[in-house]
């Protein structure tokens, strides 16, 4: 794993989605953050996507996100060629990057099957010693208040403020 105080470009990712299976669900909202360390310079993507199914209660509950919401927003393969775009093959930091990486993978295989990323959650469990690793719990440690969890560009602005913190201590550590 590339020590978080090393990237000084990167992208924050963060994917909404109808459930955990990138076979069978889709994604809903797509965030994203491109930082430069150096300059200071922070650049956000953010964009709903076309769901084709009915959108299950409990994503609009955990979410937020309606059916209505979702009404005219482009198809899927439109958003994620416009994130990879996006992306410009900076890595990828992402907080349980499995998850989101594992639907861009299914979306996009060509572009996201060998792109770089980390990992912030594992980056938080490496340098920090907590009851549990929630991002919610996470973002507390470091005094990061989550205006609108479960929301794609809210959660990269967590993740980045979160990914901050780490940094400033893996830099610390060496």
């Amino acid at each position: 794993m590339t020590a978080p105080h090393e990237l000084h470009e990167f992208v924050v990712v963060d994917l909404e989605t109808t459930g955990f299976s990138p076979r069978t669900c889709q994604i809903i909202e797509v965030g994203a953050v491109r930082v430069d360390m150096v300059t200071g310079a922070r650049v956000s993507f953010s964009s709903f996507v076309q769901c084709d199914a009915a959108l299950p209660y409990h994503i609009t509950r955990l979410t937020g996100i309606s059916s209505d919401m979702l009404d005219g927003a482009p198809e899927g393969a439109q958003v994620v060629a416009e994130l990879a775009g996006f992306i410009r093959g900076l890595p990828i930091v992402a907080y349980n990057a499995g998850f989101d990486m594992s639907f861009l993978r299914a979306a996009a295989p060509e572009v996201f099957e060998t792109h770089p990323v980390v990992c912030a959650l594992q980056a938080a469990r490496r340098y920090l010693r907590l009851p549990d690793y929630k991002l919610a719990t996470v973002a507390r440690h470091f005094g990061v208040d989550q205006t609108a969890a479960h929301r794609a560009l809210d959660d990269c602005l967590t993740t980045l403020s979160i990914f901050e913190g780490i940094r400033a201590i893996s830099g610390a550590r060496g």
